[in-house]
Formats: structure tokens, C-alpha cells, sequence
């Protein structure tokens, strides 16, 4: 009994896009955004600058978030295309005996080999005939009905001895194993060399979520209450396209947590970066101007405060303006000192004086210098 993972070779490529050539062409893109939106002549923001860091910022996020959309529409897309057996047969999803029975009749007599008219191909005729007979059989038996539904076409090709739901059960548990018990190694194997430490929880977290997401469709004999309720009856009522089975969402889902894992793990460092790295220096001269101008601001208020603060302490004064003047030099000329002598270096290199007048006094003795 041969185990394929549901993990194929496209799961790869997405992770060589994801890691490799979105970062390698979102430079491209801003330059090519810059050359747009800025006129000729202006400046534009420096690489090292806050301004140009905040729109490449931007930039990866857009791409990110279009390219996790276009992974899903992409799948959903292939999937329709593909079809399946209750496409084939024209019926719905949830279709009895009975009525697939007159439904196959009906096709049987436009395609069969035998009724078919003098303008249509036999060799195509037959193998659609084939196609239908096999869909119908599928159908028709519950057991391979149940385990089509749940786990797509792939299971009864990988399991063709299976007989009963509990071996279809089992084939479709142990394939989930084999697809994110691998990953699950290969994951830790990578953060402990040092690599996609940037959102590992929350790849561990989807892995679990769709382990358990798949084990429940598998065990279950119905299907998704949400899959039945809302997202069938909202995309056929519109038009949108047919319904889903379950293993249909379970590959789209499967796509779209994978995709999402990536996607939070590229996204996580640049808003961290963002607050934990200094700020680069903008060097262009409407940056430096702002910058004179809020210091420039700064030194006005503080002026302002230390006025407000000496007009104050002389309030009782007001009257003798020599008096008043003598104090507010000797309130300068305090708070000069004072924040002269708060200062660390000031304070170390008088404790250092002081120590060196007293080296080889007498214990106790005291001085007046």
C-alpha cells in the first residue's frame, strides 16, 4: 500500500517565491513606484531613511497579501477546471439513487458506443462513456462515495484493496500523518539550525489546526456543517461556481494555512525590525530643516518655562527692581550649577578631588578644605 503526502511539488515552488523572489522584487517594484509617483527633479527618500524603510515596508506587505490571494484563487481555479464525479455526471452533490440513476440513462443514450450518431468520434464517445459509468459506480456505492467525498480521486487509486469506510478511514489518517508529520520534522529541524524562526508558532499552530481539521472530515460521516450551510448555499445561489466537497475545501484550506504561514512569518520581522532598530538618519535637506526647526522649538518652550519660573520666584520683589534683578542672577547661576552638577562626569570628577585631598589624612581627622 503505497502513502503519498498531500504536499506536492507546487508547496516548493510557493516557498521559493514566499522566501526568494518577492524580496528580490520588491526593490525593482519601488523604483519603478518612485519613478511614478515622484516628479523629476525632487528628491527621493534615501535607501537608510524611515521614509524609504516605511514604503518598502508597505510594499512586501501589498505583494505578500496579493500573492497569498492569488496561491488560493489559483487552487480554486485548478479545482474547477478538474471537476469531479458529480460534475461529470451533471448532479449535485447530495443527489439519491434514483435520480442518478435517470440521469445516467439519459447520458447513456447520447454517448453509449452503440447509439451514438455517424458524426461523433466512437473512440471519444467510449472513453466518455467509460468516465460516466465510473462516476455513476462511485455514486452508486457508499463506501467509495464516503471516501471520494472526504478524500478526493487520489484514494481510491492508493488504496484499490480497501472494502470498508474503516479501511478508507484509516488509509486517508495515515496519509495525513505522512504529510505533517515530515513537515513538522523538517520545520524543527530548521529552527534549530536557525532558519524560520520568524513566525514558528504560528506555523506549528496551522499544522496543528489542519491536522485536526482533516482527522475530523475523516472520521466524521457527514460533512462540515459550515461547508453545508453557508459556503454551499452562498456560492451556488450566486452562480459563483458548484459545489464544494470536502476534500476540496480541505486542499483549498490546506493551501491557504500554509500560505498564511508564510505569509505572518515574512510579515512579523519587518514590523519588529520597524520599532526595535534605531531610526536611520534622513539626510536630505527638508529632513534637516524639520529637524532645525522642532530643536529650534524645543529651545523656545524651555526658554519660555525657565522665564515663567523666575518671574514667579520674584513675584514679592516687584517692587524693588535691583533686588529683584540680583535674585534672578543668583536663580541662574543655581540652575546652571545644579544641572551642571547632576551630570554624571561633573559628579565623578568631584568625588575624585575630594578622595585625593584625603589620601594620608589621619582616621577621624577632619578639615576645613
Amino acid at each position: 500500500m503505497a502513502i503519498q503526502p498531500n504536499i506536492s511539488g507546487d508547496a516548493l515552488y510557493a516557498l521559493i517565491v514566499w522566501q526568494l523572489l518577492i524580496p528580490l522584487a520588491a526593490p525593482w517594484l519601488q523604483t519603478i513606484l518612485y519613478s511614478i509617483f515622484i516628479r523629476a527633479g525632487d528628491s527621493r527618500p534615501h535607501p537608510s531613511s524611515t521614509r524609504y524603510l516605511k514604503h518598502r515596508r508597505h510594499i512586501l506587505t501589498a505583494i505578500y497579501a496579493a500573492y497569498f490571494l492569488f496561491t488560493i484563487y489559483e487552487l480554486d481555479w485548478h479545482l474547477q477546471r478538474t471537476g469531479n464525479v458529480y460534475i461529470d455526471l451533471g448532479v449535485p452533490i447530495h443527489v439519491g439513487e434514483s435520480a442518478l440513476q435517470s440521469r445516467f440513462r439519459k447520458l447513456a443514450v447520447r454517448f453509449h458506443p452503440d447509439k451514438i450518431g455517424p458524426g461523433m468520434h466512437r473512440d471519444a464517445a467510449n472513453d466518455y462513456y467509460v468516465t460516466l459509468k465510473q462516476a455513476r459506480d462511485i455514486i452508486l456505492d457508499p463506501v467509495k462515495r464516503f471516501a471520494y467525498d472526504r478524500f478526493g480521486p487520489d484514494i481510491l487509486q492508493q488504496c484499490q484493496h480497501c472494502l470498508t469506510v474503516r479501511e478508507y478511514t484509516t488509509q486517508g489518517l495515515l496519509v495525513t500523518v505522512w504529510t505533517y508529520g515530515p513537515l513538522v520534522f523538517a520545520l524543527m529541524a530548521a529552527n534549530t539550525l536557525g532558519f524560520f524562526k520568524d513566525g514558528a508558532y504560528w506555523r506549528y499552530l496551522v499544522i496543528l489546526a489542519m491536522a485536526i481539521y482533516e482527522a475530523r472530515t475523516a472520521l466524521r460521516s457527514d460533512h462540515p456543517p459550515l461547508l453545508t450551510r453557508v459556503i454551499n448555499p452562498f456560492m451556488t445561489g450566486l452562480g459563483l461556481r458548484s459545489a464544494y466537497l470536502p476534500f476540496q475545501v480541505t486542499s483549498i484550506l490546506r493551501r491557504a494555512s500554509l500560505s498564511l504561514a508564510q505569509f505572518l512569518g515574512l510579515l512579523i520581522p519587518l514590523y519588529r525590525n520597524d520599532h526595535q532598530t534605531p531610526t536611520p538618519t534622513d539626510n536630505s535637506e527638508e529632513a534637516q530643516q524639520k529637524q532645525v526647526e522642532r530643536l529650534y522649538s524645543s529651545v523656545t518652550n524651555i526658554n519660555e518655562q525657565a522665564s515663567r519660573i523666575l518671574d514667579l520666584e520674584s513675584m514679592p520683589y516687584r517692587g524693588n527692581k535691583h533686588v529683584k534683578h540680583e535674585l534672578r542672577e543668583a536663580l541662574n547661576k543655581y540652575m546652571v550649577q545644579n544641572v551642571v552638577n547632576q551630570e554624571r562626569v561633573v559628579r565623578n570628577a568631584i568625588g575624585a578631588s575630594i578622595k585625593k585631598r584625603r589620601e594620608g589624612v589621619p582616621l577621624g581627622a577632619k578639615g576645613n578644605r
